[in-house]
């Protein structure tokens, strides 16, 4: 069962956009994990403070796995200590629909 998480982290003002290296580092490591598919976060257009999340796992467990490793803990604890002011982050089960544009 294919695991979509989507999410969003609300810091403040200016603060998002210190921890562009953070986030990279964090990427590149999660993208190595067993099951991931897909790790990524991104500025949100219309606000530079929000970096929105997506991802998509493999299998409940290998999402489970990547919550419990000693890696997203610190990167979690590294998040948080930024003062974040919102954060948001959920898992659903889903299957690929179609293709809606594109290949």
């Amino acid at each position: 069962m294919t695991i979509l998480v989507l999410g969003h982290v609300k810091t403040a003002p200016g603060d998002a956009a210190r921890i562009t290296d953070l986030l990279a580092a964090h990427v590149a490591r999660v993208n190595e994990e067993d099951g991931c598919e897909f790790y990524s976060f991104a500025f949100d257009v219309a606000d530079p403070d929000i970096i929105r999340i997506a991802e998509r796992w493999a299998s409940p467990e290998a999402l489970a796995a990547h919550g419990a490793a000693e890696h997203s803990k610190v990167f979690g604890r590294a998040i948080r200590d930024l003062g974040v002011r919102e954060m948001s982050v959920k898992a659903w089960d889903g299957s690929f629909w179609r293709t809606l544009s594109g290949e």
